[in-house]
């Protein structure tokens, strides 16, 4: 399971969280990026803020540096309206890329986005209260979260990005147990036991934990994270097994 950083980038540069100035901070994307890395990330979630509808992002020469240059799966997510808004990151080579909003408010061009580069394409579902919070909409969904998996699945996503905005870690491997592919989930560890909850959720099909808050907050330290789920993993392997006489 990855510790996933998370990286803004909005016009060329990564952007702090409001309230926040961790020691190890970079303004410069790249430089940023090869600091999480030598403090163990395997991973990266960038969020571009200046997607555009046609052409290349204001970001995407740093996200191409980031990715040319570490040795590390690479997320991108962002307000993707357009197949052209898509195809950048997806020629890039980035892992996967979560299309947000676009996922809901046109499933075809999600379908073709998934059709044109498989097993790259993600999408978004958060939940509140157990219904479904849709991107633009004021009121959640009636459906409920797996029927939404259910489409995206058969759309062809790759994998599927989940938030539980009531921090109902059952809920998350409730989901995590109803879908066929792959989860990553969007909410916030705020502890080690945090995240020794979302361990347990490995086996379920979770792939990884996104830090943000936590991270640039502080109360979470990436090496140390990284390394705790280590040793939870080793202490897993090392478990004697029951045998019959």
């Amino acid at each position: 399971m990855f510790l996933l950083p998370l990286i803004y980038l909005k016009d060329s540069k990564a952007l702090r969280p409001p309230g926040t100035n961790p020691a190890w901070f970079h303004e410069d994307g790249v430089a940023l990026a090869k600091t999480l890395a030598t403090q163990g990330a395997l991973a990266l979630y960038i969020n571009d803020l200046n997607i555009p509808q046609t052409g290349h992002s204001d970001n995407f020469p740093v996200i191409r540096e980031i990715k040319q240059t570490l040795n590390a799966q690479l997320w991108v997510t962002g307000n993707f309206q357009t197949l052209t808004a898509l195809e950048a990151f997806a020629e890039l080579g980035v892992d996967k890329i979560n299309v947000g909003a676009l996922a809901y408010q046109n499933p075809q061009v999600f379908q073709e986005a998934c059709q044109q580069w498989p097993q790259k394409i993600a999408a978004p579902v958060e939940v509140r209260h157990g219904r479904v919070v849709i991107p633009g909409m004021a009121a959640p969904a009636h459906k409920k979260p797996a029927d939404y998996a259910k489409r995206f699945e058969e759309a062809g996503a790759a994998a599927l990005c989940f938030t539980e905005g009531d921090h109902n870690f059952q809920n998350v491997k409730t989901f995590c147990t109803q879908v066929k592919v792959p989860v990553l989930a969007l909410n916030e560890p705020a502890t080690t036991g945090d995240l020794e909850k979302f361990f347990e959720m490995e086996r379920a099909g979770l792939i990884g934990v996104v830090m943000g808050k936590s991270l640039y907050e502080t109360r979470l330290d990436l090496h140390s994270s990284i390394a705790f789920l280590n040793d939870l993993a080793v202490a897993t392997t090392q478990e004697p097994t029951l045998t019959e006489d």
